[in-house]
């Protein structure tokens, strides 16, 4: 949908005004790089670069039009001063392709963990309900588009990226599930979306480098169910978590559902039970007792499990269906997954990068394990520096060994980060310092035997390491089947 300047910006509120000309709007841009004829471009604030830089090159390459947080009487294009540009990119794109989200069911989910696990089964309910091209996700590892998927480049895509997909979409979608990051929700990137499902799963530390404090974590969560909940929507809450038990206290305006091991939640976990194999639960909604089971393994995986059941009941989903999408789940890359080789012992690959995930994680792989249970981990550079000991912490008091390594150092030097790790480990645990990942991951398979448990933590899916601002590829899953052939196994998939 095309449309004139001056209609374009009429949601906005504007600060100042210059150009005089109303050309014909027809895409909205936040990269310079991506701007054609046409486009408005978008002077986005930057956590290193200003996007006002980049106003001339998005003009050179035929920019119709400017937004910025300051005057730009030199664009030679027409131009809007607004107070908040990134909230301004989602009005735009939202009003120029007539985005409604009345028109789609919608899910947002947001916590510290669980996020990737509980929107891949939302998507999977969803799929088996409309169909494949019918149901959208937009999570940590891939944003798909009903039959089509791409590598996310965000957890939460920007607004008007989001927004293109839907209108230059061939197939609209009859449900888009999201994970909705708090830096997204500070950032903007869901302004004006609305959601008939705001899910919480839980709340623990991360991120501190970008919120400084946990109520500031807090807080910004809290704008999905304050902001982004449709009038008739519902908030799915995890009240076992100190942090969902108060924002349910905190949203009494709010239609709500509770769920957690509590009798007093309106979805109660009963009773459950995890093997390697998978998880049973019991629940009960209403007085009434529902059963299901998955090949998900972990007691958190009863939470997530929970909160789709929890969403799905409210929608007045049936049982059935419920347990058919769990029949379907198959294992989110990254997540509890067991890497397929041949020895005595197990190998698992965790995206937890976080004191709280971390700590599900070994808990689960402890109970399991019959022999010791071994961490490979390090903590990311330029992120949260505090969660960094609490990290060591966690492993010491799970673990038998550790060997502590570089997780994603980017422009931090990696002993200087291992340093603050080691501040939380005691003095008598048994732990090797190996910086070199590989390396790391290597000494760990060594000194496995048979009954033993490995559990190579903090990078998941992600299939490089960031060193010095350059990516480089990297993938643990693939590490442990060529040191395992280094070793003499062999792959379970060869």
């Amino acid at each position: 949908m095309n449309m004139k300047w001056n209609n374009a910006i009429a949601p906005l509120e504007v600060l100042s005004r210059g150009g005089g000309t109303n050309p014909v709007i027809t895409d909205i841009v936040h990269d310079s790089r991506n701007v054609k004829p046409g486009a408005i471009f978008v002077a986005v604030p930057g956590f290193t670069d200003q996007g006002d830089l980049y106003i001339a090159d998005a003009v050179s390459r035929g920019a119709a039009a400017v937004v910025s947080e300051h005057e730009q009487s030199e664009s030679g294009v027409p131009w809007v001063q607004v107070t908040n540009s990134r909230k301004a990119l989602a009005i735009l794109a939202k009003h120029l392709w007539n985005i409604q989200f009345d028109s789609y069911i919608t899910v947002g989910i947001t916590g510290t963990n669980g996020k990737t696990t509980i929107a891949g089964m939302y998507h999977r309910l969803f799929q088996n309900i409309f169909g494949r091209e019918y149901s959208w996700l937009f999570s940590t590892i891939t944003y798909t588009l009903g039959s089509r998927t791409q590598q996310a480049h965000h957890t939460t895509p920007e607004a008007s990226d989001l927004l293109r997909f839907i209108n230059t979409a061939d197939k609209k979608p009859k449900a888009i599930t999201m994970e909705v990051s708090s830096h997204a929700l500070e950032l903007y990137r869901v302004e004006g979306f609305t959601f008939d499902l705001a899910v919480w799963t839980n709340l623990s530390q991360d991120h501190l480098d970008f919120h400084k404090t946990m109520e500031a974590y807090y807080q910004a969560k809290k704008k999905l169910f304050i902001h982004n909940l449709k009038s008739e929507g519902a908030a799915i809450i995890n009240t076992d978590d100190t942090w969902g038990a108060r924002l349910s206290k905190e949203l009494s305006d709010v239609r709500q559902v509770t769920y957690g091991c509590a009798e007093s939640t309106d979805v109660h976990i009963v009773k459950s039970d995890s093997t390697w194999s998978g998880t049973e639960i019991t629940i009960k909604y209403k007085k009434k007792e529902m059963h299901f089971r998955s090949s998900l393994c972990g007691f958190f995986n009863v939470y997530n499990m929970t909160a789709l059941v929890a969403g799905a009941l409210v929608r007045n989903i049936t049982e059935k269906d419920i347990q058919k999408c769990f029949d379907g789940v198959r294992l989110i890359p990254g997540r509890m997954e067991r890497v397929p080789v041949f020895s005595d012992f197990s190998v698992i690959v965790d995206y937890a990068h976080t004191p709280d995930a971390l700590e599900n994680v070994l808990s689960t792989a402890e109970k399991l394990t019959e022999g010791r249970l071994f961490c490979v981990f390090g903590c990311g550079g330029d992120r949260d520096r505090k969660k960094r000991p609490l990290m060591a912490q966690v492993v010491a008091r799970i673990c038998d060994e550790a060997v502590v390594t570089s997780d994603n150092p980017r422009t931090e030097e990696p002993l200087k980060i291992i340093d603050e790790i080691k501040e939380g480990m005691p003095l008598d645990f048994p732990c090797h310092i190996i910086p070199d990942r590989r390396e790391a991951i290597k000494k760990a398979l060594t000194v496995s035997r048979r009954g033993d448990c490995v559990v190579i933590a903090g990078k998941g899916h992600e299939n490089y390491q960031e060193i010095n601002g350059v990516r480089h590829h990297f993938d643990d899953r693939e590490v442990v089947v060529e040191l395992s052939k280094e070793m003499g196994c062999c792959s379970e998939q060869e």
